[in-house]
């Protein structure tokens, strides 16, 4: 087993030799570790041989609907190389838990942890509430991974969320024998059983049902999240309505199929069940795994993103709080009738009439260090690109007021060296670098109910500072 989180950089932390492998422990206290019984071989995976070993990638722009450029699949996964037991240990943007070669493990974990997990996966699902005692359970229930939890997690969202408006229904026929008539008669069935009449009428009606398939499938996958102790205390009422209506049939592929292709799907207000049946899916399918030949079983594996979900996350907190404006991610066409054509892709645009903010989300380590600490916490590939964006605003009919890259920080942005105040020479335009501040859940002793506290404040600061680009440009 090898255990990390995103983004991981042994060069930034110590290493602690362990019987187990080895850890890593940070100057700020908290534990990001690498365990593993084969620490001694090199390991290299990046997207593309993750693709090759057949493995599975979940993507939430793709279960949002959002179109997006594919992932690059030079994208590192995990990188482990070992000199003379002087080890370096890099991770990506990904996180999960899925199966490597010959029976090894790699679980990669959040490295802000469950809270600020479920707080992106709460926006993703355009579901602003807190749940914060299910963030905790990640760690206490030892059969729950990240991969199943964030699955389980969005799969309860949706069906909260979409159960609202009841259960998927379709007109059925239904036949009744009985001294009332229901409906209209059933001549065929009349002829042969009521004649001579003996007090009951066969007929037939029209009725709005409950469709077995899709009942039977949310039935089983939220079986699985109970067998796996993953808490559904707050969908009680839909854990029991479903109890109810399940036809104790056992839940193969072709139902599945049945579930996921109902036509009633095709009505709007059924729409979102659409969502919640593919993560049903999922859920049911990684529950069915069989053993290998060699009698050992094979993992849950699937890769998340986070950087997606990162995205994902803020453009909806800009979405929610700035209703009177446009909060998009346009596909701009360069050089459309030349061989070298292009399409720009910003992560974030906002528009209210002529005004215009850009903005490009970046997954990535924002300590605000610049050359005098030997490096560089903005990377020369963000920065350009941003600037690209920001230069072909300025130069289309609009009044770009600002343009910047969004992190998760590790404190508090300075105005005074986060902001200017003059972007490519155009003294109305602001260039920032700002985000949501993290920087607290480095305390590894933060309660979970806190730590949500914090991060609800964080992104009010982000809001205000947002406001007040947009107050100062309205007044010059």
């Amino acid at each position: 087993m090898i255990k990390t989180v995103d983004n991981f950089d042994s060069s930034f932390v110590n290493r602690v030799e362990k019987s187990t492998g080895f850890e890593f422990i940070n100057p700020g206290n908290s534990l990001y570790f690498v365990e593993s019984t084969r620490a001694e071989n090199d390991l290299y995976i990046d997207l593309k041989s993750y693709n090759n070993q057949s493995n599975d990638l979940l993507s939430i722009f793709k279960l949002q609907s959002i179109s997006k450029q594919p992932a690059d699949i030079d994208d590192l996964i995990i990188s482990i190389q070992n000199s003379n037991n002087d080890y370096t240990v890099k991770t990506g943007n990904y996180v999960g838990l899925f199966s490597w070669g010959n029976n090894l493990e790699i679980n990669i974990g959040s490295r802000f942890g469950n809270v600020f997990l479920t707080r992106m996966l709460n926006f993703a699902n355009d579901i602003f509430l807190d749940d914060v005692n299910v963030a905790g359970d990640l760690d206490k229930k030892s059969k729950l991974d990240i991969s199943r939890f964030i699955i389980f997690y969005m799969f309860v969202q949706r069906l909260e969320k979409a159960f609202l408006l009841g259960l998927p229904k379709t007109y059925q026929s239904i036949r009744h024998h009985e001294i009332m008539l229901k409906g209209k008669i059933d001549i065929n069935r009349f002829v042969k059983r009521d004649i001579p009449f003996k007090g009951k009428i066969s007929s037939v009606s029209r009725e709005q049902r409950e469709i077995p398939e899709i009942i039977d499938v949310l039935f089983k996958a939220v079986k699985i999240l109970d067998n796996f102790g993953f808490p559904t205390q707050h969908i009680l009422n839909i854990k029991s309505h479903l109890k109810q209506q399940f036809s104790g049939k056992y839940v193969s592929n072709h139902v599945i199929t049945k579930a996921r292709e109902s036509k009633a799907l095709q009505n709007p207000i059924f729409a979102p069940y659409k969502k919640v049946l593919e993560y049903a899916e999922i859920i049911i399918k990684g529950d069915n795994i069989k053993p290998k030949a060699d009698g050992k079983k094979e993992s849950f594996g699937y890769l998340i993103n986070i950087a997606e979900l990162f995205e994902i996350y803020i453009t909806k907190l800009l979405q929610k709080e700035f209703p009177d404006w446009s909060v998009e991610s346009p596909h701009i066409a360069l050089y459309d009738n030349q061989f070298y054509k292009r399409k720009i892709i910003p992560d974030i645009v906002m528009q209210k009439g002529n005004q215009v903010m850009v903005f490009d989300t970046k997954y990535k380590r924002m300590n605000f260090k610049g050359t005098e600490h030997g490096n560089w916490d903005v990377d020369r590939n963000d920065f350009f690109q941003i600037h690209t964006y920001a230069s072909y605003y300025q130069n289309s009919n609009t009044h770009l007021i600002c343009a910047g890259l969004l992190y998760p920080l590790q404190g508090k942005p300075d105005s005074q060296n986060c902001v200017s105040d003059n972007l490519l020479g155009n003294t109305g335009c602001k260039f920032i670098v700002d985000g949501i501040d993290l920087s607290f859940l480095n305390n590894t002793t933060q309660k979970n109910s806190l730590s949500m506290l914090n991060i609800k404040n964080s992104e009010m600061e982000f809001i205000r500072r947002i406001h007040e680009i947009i107050n100062s440009s309205n007044q010059s």
